[in-house]
């Protein structure tokens, strides 16, 4: 730890750290107050602390490399001087062309027969039962992603979660908030692991706390795999060595025999079976179905709801009308819109520096202000996007994202549920549902297309009534999509650029001025904008 005082940097965060001061034997005499400011892009740290003394002194207790990697953590580079906890040389970014090729192993096909039983198990019930929970469960990544991860990271991943993500490869939902697992861990996918573990060892290493990084006792170990989270601090994973499924939570020792604990994780699945199949509890908690007919798990039984097995959700009139399935737009109209681009291979590409040090100059304003005056949708904000996911959306779309908006995505991946965003009700999108929303406009557009939707916007941020702003990549400007009057490139929603949007939010932030007739105003630690205008 950092000698007699002492700090928790969150990540990524801009904390009020607590210090406590005094001789060795007075640990309990409070002497000042610390802001810290920590904020990761990819492996590199930003720390400013109002002391600086003190923030060297966080510095030189951080983990060195080497100590990181015995904890299975990678390395973090201070932004200020570009040199990782140790002596290790900076890496270059990667960019990737075409991608690699890998060789799908088969995992012990008994195992693999028990995860499957489990898995029919639990999907028949949900067909039966929560039919809008079956839908929501992610189809199975493919052997080249799972025979990929694993030789990138140099490690297997046990034979039953290996075979589960063949089946399921999370839920859909912010954090697989689609399928939970009790009582409220959203199904992660293949993919999250990396950044639920980067996320916990950069505290680990930030820290410098071997004794916290114990897989037996500590609070996370760079090895384990997330699996589920609860999106409030809480994550359900596999310790590998032995495949028991444990529990984590922020400043807590972990949890191999709590509530969730289990020795394996298709132990968990056959046990989630039963529990669906007999109505029982799993543990402590009892499957319940909501009216939106989607699995949720309770502390008390209820009866299984009506009328939720199978197909669309079920309507609430005695005699459901089946409503007609709206035409799928041609490959001309498609064409027409620019909803249908050649495949191409994703590749990074990377900001212009300056783009770079403008967006991230912005950002540090708005994580400065959250912090000290909206505390709750500061915390909200999501990590880093991967490079590649920012690649694959732009491939998919056929479009290239201009370098502020895939600056910022590289800052924060969106905003959360109910997150920061432009006013009066947005939230920023992380990068894969940028490519949902364009592709399931595009989708429904039809002989619309082009007036209604079109495949040239990029849509960045959410309204809560359905609609979204945008990117137009033909002029750069921003506009707004309504579902009930299609596009506005005109008024108070355009802007020159994403960044201008970005600057002009966040100096109303921090002036308290209006933006464009809207006022930002904190209620119980959340961000909210408030009309100016007199009703």
């Amino acid at each position: 730890m950092i000698g007699p005082r002492w700090a928790r940097v969150v990540r990524p965060a801009l904390v009020a750290a607590l210090l406590m001061a005094g001789l060795a034997g007075e640990p309990d005499l409070m002497e000042e107050t610390v802001m810290c400011s920590s904020m990761s892009m990819g492996d590199t740290v930003s720390l400013s602390c109002d002391d600086p003394e003190f923030e060297a002194e966080m510095k030189a207790n951080a983990l060195t490399a080497e100590e990181a990697k015995a904890i299975g953590c990678p390395p973090i580079r201070w932004e200020d001087d570009g040199t990782a906890t140790g002596s290790e040389e900076p890496q270059e970014p990667v960019f990737v062309g075409d991608e690699p090729t890998y060789v799908p192993r088969t995992p012990d096909p008994a195992i693999a027969a028990r995860v499957n039983q489990a898995w029919d198990r639990i999907e028949r019930w949900l067909g039966a039962h929560a039919s809008a929970t079956l839908r929501k469960l992610e189809f199975g990544a493919g052997p080249q992603a799972l025979a990929g991860w694993e030789a990138n990271h140099g490690r297997r991943l046990p034979d039953d979660l290996y075979a589960s993500y063949l089946r399921h490869d999370g839920a859909d939902g912010n954090l697989g908030e689609g399928f939970q697992l009790p009582p409220s861990y959203g199904l992660l996918g293949l993919f999250e692991i990396d950044s639920f573990n980067w996320g916990n060892c950069q505290d680990l290493v930030m820290e410098g706390d071997l004794d916290a990084a114990d897989p037996e006792d500590g609070r996370w170990h760079g090895s384990f795999l997330a699996i589920g989270s609860d999106g409030r601090g809480r994550e359900l994973f596999v310790e590998p060595r032995t495949g028991r499924v444990g529990e984590a939570a922020s400043e807590k020792r972990l949890e191999y025999d709590g509530p969730m604990g289990w020795p394996s994780h298709v132990a968990m699945l056959e046990a989630l079976a039963g529990a669906l199949e007999r109505g029982a509890a799993l543990r402590d908690w009892y499957p319940v179905v909501t009216a939106g007919c989607e699995l949720r798990w309770a502390e008390d039984p209820a009866p299984v709801r009506p009328g939720c097995a199978g197909g669309p959700r079920p309507s609430p009139s005695p005699t459901p009308t089946v409503e007609p399935t709206p035409e799928k737009p041609t490959a001309g109209e498609l064409r027409a819109g620019g909803c249908l681009p050649p495949r191409r291979t994703p590749r990074v590409r990377m900001p212009g520096p300056r783009a770079i040090a403008e967006v991230n100059a912005v950002w540090r304003r708005v994580e400065r202000w959250l912090a000290r005056k909206a505390p709750v949708t500061f915390k909200r904000l999501r990590p880093p996007a991967r490079p590649l996911d920012i690649a694959r959306s732009e491939a998919a779309m056929g479009l290239r994202f201009p370098d502020d908006l895939r600056a910022s995505l590289l800052r924060h991946d969106g905003a959360g549920s109910l997150g920061f965003g432009p006013a009066p009700f947005y939230e920023l999108m992380p990068a894969k549902h940028i490519h949902s929303e364009w592709k399931m406009l595009c989708d429904i557009g039809g002989d619309s297309l082009g007036y209604w939707w079109s495949g040239h916007l990029i849509p960045f941020a959410y309204a809560i009534d359905g609609g979204n702003l945008f990117v137009d990549t033909r002029t750069g400007k921003t506009g707004e999509f309504f579902n009930e009057e299609g596009l506005t490139l005109e008024g108070d929603v355009v802007w020159p650029s994403y960044l201008a949007l970005l600057k002009a939010t966040t100096r109303s932030l921090e002036t308290g001025r209006p933006i464009r007739g809207w006022r930002p105003k904190v209620v119980k630690g959340e961000l909210e904008w408030e009309s100016t205008t007199r009703r």
